[in-house]
């Protein structure tokens, strides 16, 4: 007998890697709007990469943050001035299968950017290299 179990995997990071699969097929960035694919209620998110701290997140956030950021980019998303969901993605350099963050930041610029509900959109990629695709997510900062 063989037992085969799916996980159906909801993260919102796989939610995203989906949707760069479906709406980057005909072109190389596309946006993705996160008020279209969270289910919760929140009116900012903030959005970091590798190399981002604990005191970064917290300036950002207005709020004290203590989560663990070592090798981990993410998605932190608040409700008056709460967090409401938070979605941390470890760093995998020898083989980044999971969603990357990429902040393109000027000289002088923190490792995340804050996001309104109403200008929460994402630009979506993906590349194939050697028979693996990688996506990844990028904000101007």
């Amino acid at each position: 007998m063989i037992i085969l179990i799916c996980q159906n995997d909801k993260s919102l990071s796989s939610q995203i890697k989906l949707i760069i699969e479906d709406k980057c097929n005909s072109s190389d960035i596309c946006d993705i709007s996160l008020e279209e694919i969270t289910s919760f209620k929140w009116n900012k998110v903030l959005v970091f990469q590798v190399g981002s701290s604990s005191k970064d997140i917290s300036n950002a956030l207005g709020a004290k943050y203590e989560g663990s950021t070592d090798l981990m980019s993410g998605l932190i998303f608040e409700l008056d001035n709460k967090i409401v969901y938070e979605e941390l993605i470890p760093y995998q350099a020898e083989q980044p299968i999971n969603l990357q963050i990429f902040i393109d930041k000027k000289v002088n610029k923190t490792n995340n950017v804050v996001l309104s509900f109403d200008d929460a959109i994402l630009k979506g990629s993906k590349e194939r290299v050697d028979h693996a695709t990688y996506y990844s997510i990028s904000i101007n900062n």
